[in-house]
């Protein structure tokens, strides 16, 4: 698993907000399987605001595919 601080999941939610669809409509669900964060087992990490454990992976693809670190 990767290990993601609280800078780079703030980064992801700026360019999720800005080029896809606004929080507010997905606020408390998996950005990844759309179920709620509070239903689900969640990663240790900050990342667990935006996705759940089953689909860390998935978020990490993601990630790498919008290049949002740069």
């Amino acid at each position: 698993m990767s290990n993601y601080t609280e800078e780079d999941i703030q980064k992801y939610l700026k360019f999720v907000d800005e080029n896809m669809i606004e929080l507010e409509e997905i606020q408390g669900q998996c950005h990844i399987c759309g179920k709620l964060l509070k239903d689900l087992e969640l990663p240790n990490g900050p990342e667990k605001k935006v996705v759940c454990l089953k689909d860390v992976d998935s978020f990490e693809e993601r990630i790498y595919i919008y290049n949002v670190w740069w």
